[in-house]
């Protein structure tokens, strides 16, 4: 479910359009006016809440042709450049994609020339945890002697896989997750949703606005129904032969489809137990499917609903290591319908 060109489409272009990272925008914005930029940043956080894009920004505002300053042009043909990813002094490195220290050797030999058409040279390294051993030896010796005119971008939702001493000589920004509040008003503004859609999103994503233009909520919501059919299958215990089918059917997902289909069930199970507890509607994730949720939290009750977080956390272990997930899912399905 990759909307990529959706994502780009929104991707705020200037500090003043980030919403909820005030604490990183400022911090740029002074460092920049004040002339006092770090050689090394390390921007942590979850997957999605705009750690990339903010980089990028800051790219931009250190060398836009009217800068550096905190208020990019988005005009100029620097500025333009990087928008579009081609600019000679911002390269983007993809951790995951070059993890050998070839990599990072090939950086340390480029940093070491001045910016050819901008004031700085720019290196944003995404997902920088995934980086070998010898990787990260060799940017810790950029980090120890840090070229001027140049800076170092390092992006991780996993900070404390980073050696010590990379994370000591990095100044570090934390990003946030959005609030629900936040996250419906930058999506009313921007998605042009229906407001079911953009309440349903601003829960899902969990204050992440770069996952929430990646969702396709049709996908969602269809393997949302399958999963709440097979939750009231289970309630019910009326029909054993749907049941199987229903483990037949997420026996044969690949790994990636039933990853996702348990992060939604688990979702949908803390709805649950939410809803039996006598908690608001408003503070569950499903909130188009309230009506339905709440019956269903009725007719199970708190104890099973705690029972089935315990038999679906064992079996989503049992998943990754069983030959055979249809008869693990059958033996469970089973099991838990009979109780």
């Amino acid at each position: 479910m990759s909307y990529q060109v959706l994502a780009r489409k929104y991707r705020p272009q200037a500090f003043d359009e980030v919403i909820g990272q005030d604490h990183v925008t400022t911090t740029w914005k002074n460092a920049i006016l004040q002339n006092r930029l770090h050689h090394a940043y390390l921007l942590t956080g979850a997957r999605g809440i705009g750690k990339t894009s903010l980089a990028r920004i800051f790219a931009k505002s250190l060398n836009c042709e009217k800068g550096p300053t905190p208020n990019p042009c988005n005009q100029c043909s620097n500025c333009l450049a990087i928008t579009k990813g081609n600019f000679l002094d911002v390269q983007e490195i993809d951790g995951a994609s070059n993890t050998s220290v070839e990599s990072v050797r090939e950086l340390r030999e480029q940093v070491k020339y001045m910016p050819a058409a901008g004031k700085y040279k720019i290196y944003i390294i995404d997902e920088v945890h995934m980086l070998s051993n010898a990787a990260f030896n060799a940017l810790l010796k950029t980090l120890e002697e840090p070229p001027a005119n140049s800076s170092v971008i390092l992006i991780t939702a996993r900070p404390d896989s980073l050696l010590p001493t990379i994370r000591s000589r990095s100044q570090r920004l934390t990003f946030a997750p959005l609030s629900i509040s936040e996250m419906e008003t930058y999506l009313a503004a921007n998605y042009r949703r229906p407001p079911e859609d953009t309440a349903l999103l601003a829960r899902v994503c969990e204050g992440r606005i770069g996952q929430a233009m990646a969702i396709d909520l049709s996908e969602y919501r269809r393997e949302r129904r399958e999963l709440i059919e097979l939750l009231e299958l289970l309630a019910s215990g009326e029909d054993r032969y749907r049941l199987l089918k229903a483990a037949e059917y997420f026996g044969k997902q690949e790994r990636d489809a039933f990853e996702r289909k348990f992060d939604l069930l688990a979702r949908l199970l803390r709805d649950l137990i939410l809803l039996e507890a006598g908690r608001p509607v408003a503070d569950i994730v499903n909130i188009d499917e309230a009506q339905r949720l709440t019956g269903l939290s009725s007719q199970t009750g708190g104890r099973r609903l705690m029972e089935w977080v315990e038999k679906f956390r064992d079996l989503r272990a049992n998943l990754v290591i069983n030959i055979n997930r249809q008869i693990a899912m059958e033996a469970v399905l089973l099991g838990m319908e009979m109780e």
